[in-house]
């Protein structure tokens, strides 16, 4: 159970990497393609995708506490009070939480801000690098609402799993089998 519990939190790592460089290729893709793409269309990309990686993230941020509370727990039938503190930090006999500033969470933030910025860029751009036509107020509307919309689904999506880590920990929290405090 170990290892699973260990193999699972690699999978989890070796996915934000993964997501990190397709969202890093779709920034490219967006940015050789622009000719193709109005900056409304580039825009409305970046910010789905953008949302899209912010709710794997918070999805992935839920198994990886899950699994190094199991893990913890696990520890916690082998090793004796005395040895956290000596062996183990203190803190690793608690549960994770599931807000903290690791990558996971910065992650949940990242891709909307970094997705939100580009597109204003897009549609914005620098006035001595201006060559497209100015965005229509159709296309603004578009993109805004696709910002409310993204972020109130993905502050739904992460608090969902928030509430679901939360559950998991009561629902799994009993009486320490070894009768240690």
């Amino acid at each position: 159970m170990y290892d699973a519990f260990w193999n699972n939190i690699t999978r989890a790592e070796n996915n934000a990497w993964t997501m990190i460089a397709v969202y890093g290729a779709l920034i490219a893709g967006v940015g050789l393609a622009q000719t193709l793409l109005t900056p409304v269309g580039a825009s409305f990309v970046l910010i789905v995708f953008g949302y899209l990686a912010s709710s794997f993230s918070a999805s992935a941020n839920l198994w990886f506490r899950r699994n190094l509370t199991m893990i913890g727990r696990l520890e916690s039938q082998f090793l004796n009070p005395s040895d956290y503190g000596f062996l183990l930090p203190s803190r690793y006999k608690e549960p994770r939480r599931f807000w903290t500033i690791e990558n996971w969470t910065v992650l949940i933030v990242a891709y909307p801000l970094v997705s939100t910025i580009l597109s204003l860029v897009l549609l914005f751009p620098p006035i001595e690098t201006k060559t497209v036509a100015p965005v229509s107020a159709d296309g603004l509307a578009l993109i805004f609402a696709t910002i409310v919309i993204g972020l109130f689904f993905t502050a739904y999506f992460a608090s969902v799993q928030s509430c679901n880590y939360s559950r998991f920990l009561e629902e799994t929290s009993g009486p320490n089998p070894r009768g240690d405090s």
